[in-house]
């Protein structure tokens, strides 16, 4: 039966949520966020050097679990935090126009310096640039050593601070009218001063909580996918579950005996640190050390999909907790300004029987 996520209405959903979500806060108001508990395979890997091997299904994009606070500068607006953003605030400008600031922090390392770049540099509309070409200054956040980054295109710019603190990279991102970002530059820098990594915030204000979204709605909103969602038909024998935080559609697979897998649907604005990262992290899921830059054409392929390519990955290692052979099929297809993942995930000898059904599943996909 066919699997059909279709939501006509995100641009003016995405607004009302925006809308409702905003609250005025006073001066130098503190806010903290952490992320939920019910992520232990994401927490560990925020201290561990090499990602754990994680459950199938599980969220596919980790994201580092490690507390943080600040001071809000006057004027900013904030936003109730999401998934992927521990800070989430708007700041307004003269004529309506306005930037963004967001907080973000993934374990391990999220893509080359030049990677994350040249991805923002396309953001506010610039060329990419060659590593000789990078341009920066420094920047410390907590006595933690970063780069600052200023990025000005003709309709938007961006000044985005990059810092490894944790065994995390974490990263401050100021996005919008060139002219708001201008103004809010300084401000920007204050808030910077004023973060403080781990330990309990400051006594403040209970901040009152949104009504919270239909997930896939939200997710759609957040990610900026235009109006509509991809449709699908997905396999007789696939059993759709909860997705979960991060995971737009989950499918659940029996075999023969015990045998189990899963399917994953995620996606996400920009490239989330390019194919290479997101191989090398599902590697590290299997218990599989990373491969070189290199080597990259060597453990994958191109599978043609509606309106372009994905790069398709097929790992084999073994499951931490059984001991079993696990095996992770996966397809990366880069959408527009999102990119979608798909990974297929479980017993290794289920996983190679439903891999066929699994690449029929991600080609068939018809995007909006």
């Amino acid at each position: 039966m066919p699997v059909r996520a279709s939501y006509r209405s995100i641009s003016v959903v995405g607004v009302v949520l925006l809308a409702s979500a905003i609250h005025s806060f006073a001066a130098d108001e503190i806010q903290t966020y952490t992320v939920p508990k019910e992520h232990p395979a994401v927490a560990a890997a925020s201290t561990a050097p090499a990602a754990p091997a994680m459950a199938a299904g599980a969220s596919d994009i980790p994201v580092n679990s490690a507390a943080i606070h600040w001071t809000v500068p006057g004027g900013w607006q904030v936003l109730k935090p999401t998934a992927i953003r521990k800070g989430n605030f708007v700041v307004s400008g003269p004529d309506g126009k306005k930037a963004e600031v967001t907080v973000t922090s993934f374990p391990g390392s999220v893509g080359t310096e030049l990677d994350n770049v040249n991805r923002w540099r396309r953001e506010v509309g610039l060329e990419p640039v060659e590593q000789g070409a990078l341009a920066s200054e420094a920047v410390t956040v907590d006595g933690a050593e970063g780069k600052l980054f200023d990025l000005a295109g003709s309709a938007a710019r961006t000044v985005v601070a990059m810092i490894s603190q944790g065994g995390a990279e974490w990263f401050f991102k100021l996005r919008g009218d060139p002219a708001v970002v201008g103004g809010a530059k300084s401000a920007f820098a204050e808030f910077l001063k004023s973060v403080r990594f781990g330990g309990a915030a400051p006594e403040a204000a209970a901040t009152p909580s949104p009504a919270a979204a239909p997930p896939a709605v939200a997710a759609l909103a957040a990610a900026g996918v235009e109006s509509g969602s991809p449709k699908w038909a997905a396999p007789a024998n696939w059993t759709e579950t909860d997705p979960g935080q991060m995971v737009f559609k989950k499918y659940s697979i029996a075999g023969a005996g015990d045998l189990k897998a899963a399917v994953s649907v995620s996606f996400f604005p920009g490239d989330v640190g390019g194919v290479f990262a997101n191989v090398n992290r599902w590697r590290g899921q299997l218990g599989l050390a990373p491969i070189e830059a290199g080597k990259l054409g060597d453990v994958t392929q191109t599978l043609d999909v509606p309106g372009g390519s994905a790069t398709l990955t097929d790992f084999t290692g073994t499951d931490s907790r059984t001991g079993r052979a696990e095996r992770l099929v996966g397809a990366i297809v880069p959408r527009g300004n999102q990119t979608w993942f798909f990974k297929l995930m479980g017993d290794a000898p289920l996983v190679g029987q439903e891999k066929d059904n699994f690449t029929r599943f991600v080609k068939g996909i018809q995007y909006p």
